[in-house]
């Protein structure tokens, strides 16, 4: 029977400890194959929305008593005709605020941003859609994890490894908790590089 002997040591301070260099990749979106990359890569593209303005009738009749309001509605559907938002303004013509054209455009415009803000909603949970996560009824499954976030992350047995080797040769017991304290959020390859590192 093969037995390997380690020879006990503590490693230069002045070397990065393998959980820091860990941290550092996953932080360096600078990187194109980092995972945040490829999220932000899949929901770029072109997409086309109609938007459609009208009075908002219902605020005038609601508001009659209020004078010099005027209100507007902004319906935005997608490509194939669906709302995906809806968004209301208003805004009151004063002495304060007496330019005709520049209150139409102030509420247009808040009618527009208002209708974008609630189509960023609706889109959000169709895209959870898309990718099987959740549907807009079952809103908690929206934070589920994907079954593959957490392949990457180090075997138990590389853990269990890294705990012998770790045992065996890491003397200072500050740094020894330092390594056991980050075991559970290595990655795999993080584990074979710090393994190899412990047999060498």
């Amino acid at each position: 029977m093969n037995t390997t002997t380690f020879k006990r040591r503590t490693l230069s301070p002045i070397q990065p400890h393998p959980i820091e260099l860990a941290r550092k990749r996953a932080m360096d979106t600078q990187d194109p194959e980092h995972v945040m990359r490829k999220e932000i890569q899949k929901l770029c593209g072109t997409y086309q929305f109609t938007a459609t303005f009208s009075e908002d009738t219902d605020t005038l009749a609601t508001f009659r008593h209020v004078p010099g309001l005027i209100a507007v509605q902004c319906l935005l559907k997608d490509k194939d005709g669906k709302p995906v938002g809806k968004g209301h303004g208003s805004a009151i013509l004063t002495r304060i605020n007496r330019g005709i054209e520049r209150t139409a455009f102030i509420c247009l415009n808040a009618s527009f941003l208002s209708a974008a803000n609630s189509a960023c909603k609706v889109m959000d949970s169709l895209r959870l859609d898309t990718h099987d996560l959740a549907t807009p009824k079952d809103l908690g499954g929206a934070y589920r994890a994907r079954e593959d976030e957490g392949s990457h992350l180090a075997s138990d047995k590389q853990k269990a490894y890294l705990r012998q080797l770790i045992s065996l040769n890491v003397e200072d017991e500050a740094e020894r908790e330092r390594w056991e304290a980050g075991l559970d959020s290595m990655t795999r390859e993080d584990a074979s590089e710090a393994i190899g590192q412990f047999a060498r």
